[in-house]
């Protein structure tokens, strides 16, 4: 199932950026995309929502097959639940026996998204500003954003739909080191590292690096408790 080694992944701007902008700026956009893009819905989009939420055994290996030759690299044994959401699937990487739970979305438009092994995902992780996530992580219904508006200089914070001259995006690469632990309705911030071990407790707001070992909380987050290190080896 390998594509290729993912350690040289960089940043790379949509393919239809340009037309987006000048979407966003009221421009009309040419007929002749419209077509292409109208003619490949009809064609694909009714297989892909079929490949998304089919359940049981034959949609699990279904969606390994699709994403095996979709993903940058896609290790044995990964699973993706239905209703899981994938987007720029070419710059994803996925270890062995890791598992993007039915709440997870993967958002690698820009940038990119690495997951180790053995790791449980069913948070939203936005890869613009590049994602690293270590072995044996577990990280559900949390938001992992290596991108983020900015209001600095007094640029507009509403999103996608403002063209890119009126909006400062800042973006900074997170890190989740191996055996951290992020909580339900917690956000990672641009530029965060979570240290080895670390958790971060449910509803927290995390905007500084986390010690390894460590437990967070709070909004910002802040530390109140060690735990324990990991006392089993790598099961492989």
């Amino acid at each position: 199932m390998n594509r290729g080694d993912d350690n040289s992944l960089g940043e790379r701007l949509p393919k239809d950026r340009e037309f987006i902008e000048r979407y966003l700026r009221g421009e009309r956009l040419p007929w002749g995309l419209a077509l292409k893009k109208g003619v490949r819905s009809v064609l694909f989009d009714p297989w892909l929502t079929v490949l998304k939420y089919l359940d049981g055994p034959i949609g699990f290996k279904l969606r390994q097959l699709y994403y095996a030759r979709r993903f940058r690299y896609m290790g044995d044994g990964v699973l993706i639940d239905p209703g899981a959401t994938v987007m720029g699937p070419e710059n994803i990487s996925m270890n062995r026996l890791s598992y993007l739970a039915r709440r997870g979305c993967l958002v690698a438009t820009e940038g990119y998204i690495r997951i180790g092994k053995r790791s449980h995902i069913g948070s939203w992780v936005l890869g613009h500003g590049g994602v690293e996530i270590g072995n044996y992580v577990g990280a559900g219904n949390s938001s992992i954003l290596s991108a983020t508006d900015s209001h600095r200089g007094g640029y507009r914070m509403a999103g996608p739909m403002i063209p890119m001259e009126q909006r400062n995006v800042k973006k900074a690469k997170v890190v989740i080191e191996d055996d951290a632990f992020i909580g339900h309705f917690s956000t990672i911030m641009p530029g965060v590292t979570i240290g080895e071990g670390a958790i971060v407790s449910p509803n927290s707001l995390v905007v500084g690096d986390v010690e390894p070992w460590t437990v967070v909380k709070g909004s910002p987050a802040i530390a109140f408790s060690r735990r324990k290190k990991v006392r089993f080896p790598p099961p492989d």
